[in-house]
């Protein structure tokens, strides 16, 4: 299972396309791009030491029947990025509104099953989000591998969340029975 601190981090990769946005609209353009090649590099990095480490510390064999995709998930949530678009920033009132907001966001997004549905998973992992049945129980899946509904599938998948049910699985871990 994932610590509040790898969600944090999972969730600010997912939220990093707001934060580029918001640099850009509120510095010059060469800080702006510069900020957000920086911070994408090192969220990326942390990123990508998160799912290695949840390889190795939480495998188990599950059993999954597919409902649904639900890839369509990811456009709902770019939703989201257009809050910087709906007004300028240019006092601490715009600031702190803006701060608020966002943090209300960010934290409905971690406590929730939403957490999963991260489009830069999708984008640069190439992790798709299925609804599914594991192990009897209602869940979530992230998979590498293109699965279809009424699949039913025996695989090792890895928790990131046990109070919602969402397991990954990395490519080549599974087995169609």
């Amino acid at each position: 299972m994932l610590t509040s601190w790898a969600k944090i981090i999972l969730g600010s990769l997912a939220y990093f396309p707001l934060f580029v946005v918001l640099l850009i609209k509120n510095l010059p353009l060469k800080w702006g791009l510069f900020a957000g090649t920086i911070l994408f590099a090192f969220i990326l990095l942390l990123s990508w030491s998160v799912l290695c480490s949840i390889r190795k510390f939480s495998g188990k064999p599950i059993k999954v029947k597919i409902d649904r995709d639900l890839n369509d998930q990811y456009v709902g949530f770019i939703v989201t990025y257009i809050v910087p678009f709906i007004g300028a920033v240019k006092t601490v009132n715009d600031i702190i509104s803006m701060a608020i907001l966002l943090l209300v966001i960010f934290s409905l997004y971690l406590s929730t099953s939403l957490f999963a549905v991260n489009p830069l998973l999708k984008l640069i992992f190439g992790y798709n989000l299925y609804l599914c049945t594991i192990n009897n129980k209602d869940g979530i899946l992230l998979s590498k591998e293109n699965l279809k509904r009424n699949e039913e599938l025996f695989l090792t998948a890895y928790c990131i969340d046990e109070n919602s049910n969402i397991f990954i699985q990395h490519k080549n871990e599974g087995e169609t029975t």
